[in-house]
């Protein structure tokens, strides 16, 4: 069993070298990798803030030539989707563009003399409703529209105290044609519509009563007459109106919100937002009263979409408490200190994640690059490393190797010598002469056999050994090499154990080569077993392998040495515990030969209960 006496500290000193040489360059590597990494995302950075400040800046000339646009419109003419007002402190008085379901004020409309209907009003309250009723159709038949509507009202009025619904609801109708024309301060058509709702379900006629209140849901939803709100919101709980989903009716809240800044200050820019819907406004004060114009945000910035798209950002515009007037997404604001606008402009990347993406494609081709460079210096140091921890090891097995073959020949040489130096001298009785003899004509073949031994191990590993294949008895061989171990001394015959085969197990090879692989077997196994422990030898049949076992009960083999037990020049650490000598090419030698035949050298090995070396021939075919 031979193994390699290793130093300990030439290893760790040599990795602690590598370690050390290579761990400095690696760290700068390292390093400069790291800060070109930092430098690239500074610059990253520095690139996309001065992408997007570039784009605010851009943005906010656009929403001032946009405002300047409204401030020229004023106050000839309205924005597309918005509304222009122009009024004084009497009410509105002009409007342009949307038409409002109601006005914060309205400028009042002459109505009738209250004193021309005071007869007849007279002869109603006292219940003379025919008398009241043919003063109020005299009076309802004049071109005067404000007299009519004040006549025709009246007139319905008293129809109604009669119950006479179907008449009432034919002067409604009457009522109803006059449209603007203001009676009882409301437009005509608005109190008539909802008395014709009335008078309808009052007939029974429901249908026409929900027809009659859908289309007095739209005169007010589409901002038909001009009203103020407080008539808006009493003439709206009357019908199902759908203010929720009007943008003329948010654009009303919006210009009642913009009132009182309005009549405060004479020129400005604001804004004002509700229910995520935004509005601006610009308003300039005139000799013929104050001008406003409001819009949706939305359809002020519409112009600005394409210059965003092209400049591959999106942006926000705030208000100054910070809430989202139009657009979202901002990464680098403009504050309206800044800019001179009602708003905060912001503005980010278009696609964060794109962006986001490119810097990390960036970073892990850059990360890749430097990761490489890492990867193929170590590489390199890691193979120089093997090569030169390779070559020492190499060099520190010969050593030992020549170091334990010197000791193997010092042996049988002082034998010789002695023997020879004792017949020179003449010192030796004649009856003893032919034991010298013999002594010194077996340590003469124990050297030139070890000489051999290290010379057929040469060829082999060098591929010139040949070997003489022909049919022969692994039972015979074995038996032939176990006699000769038995011959050494009556020591060692008592420990061979040989389990006779019943069969002679024929195989195909070299009898000298195979006979000195299963030689150098029980060498090993009686080297490192106890001096009164059994090795048994066994010849068996696996499959169509024949196998020739040696089983020691030795200190046995760790794990980690039962792989590099075959290789030359190595001797296990027991070899060194045990004093045992060799010289490390038994094992390997034993491989090699086995290899050549196509078998294989199988080894089992439990630390402390011995080992178990098989070596498997493949078997002849009449064997098999």
């Amino acid at each position: 069993m031979e193994s390699m006496a290793s130093s300990p500290n030439s290893p760790a000193k040599l990795l602690a070298l590598f370690l050390a040489l290579a761990g400095l360059p690696l760290g700068a590597l390292g390093w400069l990798g790291w800060r070109l990494l930092d430098q690239e995302r500074s610059l990253d950075n520095q690139r996309q803030r001065e992408q997007l400040d570039n784009a605010a800046n851009v943005l906010a000339r656009e929403s001032e030539r946009a405002l300047a646009q409204w401030e020229a419109l004023l106050p000839a003419a309205a924005p597309e989707g918005g509304v222009l007002l122009v009024f004084d402190n009497r009410g509105v008085h002009q409007q342009q563009g949307v038409r409002l379901p109601y006005y914060p004020r309205i400028s009042p409309a002459a109505e009738a003399p209250a004193a021309l209907f005071a007869e007849g009003e007279a002869r109603e309250f006292r219940e003379q409703f025919s008398e009241a009723m043919a003063i109020y159709r005299s009076l309802g038949t004049v071109a005067n529209r404000p007299q009519r509507a004040g006549a025709l009202m009246r007139l319905a009025r008293c129809l109604r105290k009669q119950r006479n619904f179907q008449q009432a609801l034919a002067v409604y109708e009457q009522l109803r044609q006059l449209s603007e024309t203001t009676v009882a301060g409301t437009p005509a058509e608005l109190m008539a519509r909802r008395e014709m709702v009335e008078m309808l379900k009052l007939l029974g006629k429901a249908d026409q009563a929900k027809r009659e209140a859908a289309s007095l849901a739209a005169v007010l939803r589409e901002g038909r007459l001009r009203i103020d709100r407080g008539t808006f919101a009493f003439y709206s709980e009357a019908v199902p109106l759908e203010t929720q989903a009007t943008d003329a009716l948010r654009l009303a809240e919006a210009v009642q919100e913009f009132w009182p800044r309005w009549s405060d200050e004479a020129a400005g820019r604001s804004t004002w937002q509700s229910d995520g819907r935004a509005f601006a406004t610009v308003w300039r004060r005139a000799p013929g009263g104050t001008a406003a114009i409001v819009s949706g945000i939305g359809k002020l910035m519409a112009p600005a979409a394409p210059m965003l798209q092209s400049l591959q950002v999106r942006a926000a515009l705030l208000d100054p408490s910070g809430g989202i007037l139009w657009g979202g997404g901002a990464a680098l604001t403009k504050s309206y200190r800044e800019t001179g606008l009602p708003w905060t402009i912001g503005v980010g990347p278009a696609d964060p994640s794109g962006a986001r993406q490119l810097w990390e494609t960036r970073r892990n081709l850059l990360s890749a690059g430097f990761a490489l460079v890492v990867l193929a210096i170590a590489a390199a140091g890691f193979f120089v490393f093997r090569a030169v921890h390779r070559e020492l090891s190499v060099a520190r097995l010969q050593s030992d190797f020549v170091a334990a073959v010197s000791h193997e020949f010092r042996t049988p040489l002082t034998a010789m010598s002695h023997a020879t130096d004792m017949l020179e001298e003449g010192g030796v009785m004649a009856e003893r002469l032919p034991q010298y003899y013999r002594m010194l004509g077996r340590e003469t073949r124990r050297l030139q056999g070890m000489v051999e031994s290290l010379l057929d191990f040469g060829r082999m590993e060098a591929g010139r050994r040949t070997y003489r294949m022909e049919g022969l008895s692994a039972t015979e061989l074995v038996h032939r090499v176990v006699d000769e171990f038995r011959g050494i001394s009556s020591s060692v015959a008592e420990r061979l154990e040989l389990r006779p085969p019943a069969e002679q197990f024929p195989v195909h090879g070299d009898a000298d080569a195979i006979a000195l692989a299963v030689r150098n077997l029980l060498d090993n196994a009686i080297k490192y077993s106890p001096e009164t422990s059994p090795v048994q030898v066994t010849v068996e049949r696996r499959g169509d392998l024949t196998g020739i076992s040696v089983e020691d009960q030795g200190p046995g083999i760790p794990k980690a040495e039962q792989r590099d037990v075959f290789h030359k020049f190595v001797r296990g650490a027991a070899a060194k515990s045990m004093g045992v000598k060799g010289t490390g090419i038994g094992l390997a030698m034993a491989e090699q030969i086995v290899k050549a035949h196509g078998g294989m050298l199988e080894l089992q090995s439990v630390p402390g209960h011995g080992c178990r070396f098989t070596i498997l021939l493949p078997a002849q075919a009449e064997q098999r």
